[in-house]
């Protein structure tokens, strides 16, 4: 059983870590306000993936830790889990408001030059992308060597 919960765990991990990599990537392409719209109105769309992946991953590690009990031990471990709530709380809560600022701000905006004020709100929501990518990497660095 342990060797298939570790199978969709890491299934899970790949589904919720690749949309956290990509944001910055989609978002950094938009120059326009209808590149940017469109870029926003895509990462709505697929705001699931994170969610249902990282739901998934908490789980099945969750499980995983209950089937080989030692691993609530483990630091690495526990790291890891309060990581995932820092990336839940910035991918379920922070980003999400985020994205509804801007395309309220888009909506408002005349003609096709990026507002100053989407700008900084841009700015804010990169800065909390590049925060969950730092987590997501050192927390896939934890489960891979466990250094402690």
């Amino acid at each position: 059983m342990y060797i298939y919960l570790l199978f969709i765990h890491i299934i899970a991990a790949i589904t919720a870590m690749a949309a956290v990599i990509c944001y910055p990537l989609i978002m950094s392409s938009a120059r326009t306000v209808g590149q940017a719209k469109f870029a926003l109105a895509l990462l709505q769309k697929t705001a699931i993936l994170p969610k249902f992946g990282g739901t998934l991953l908490l789980l099945t590690g969750v499980a995983l830790g209950f089937l080989e009990t030692s691993l609530f031990r483990e630091m690495w471990y526990v790291v890891s889990i309060a990581f995932f709530f820092v990336i839940l709380i910035i991918f379920a809560s922070l980003l999400p408001a985020g994205i509804k600022q801007q395309l309220t701000l888009l909506q408002q905006t005349q003609g096709d030059e990026l507002p100053d004020a989407y700008r900084l709100s841009r700015r804010r929501s990169a800065w909390l992308e590049g925060i969950a990518n730092l987590v997501a990497f050192i927390s896939i660095l934890l489960m891979v060597f466990k250094p402690f």
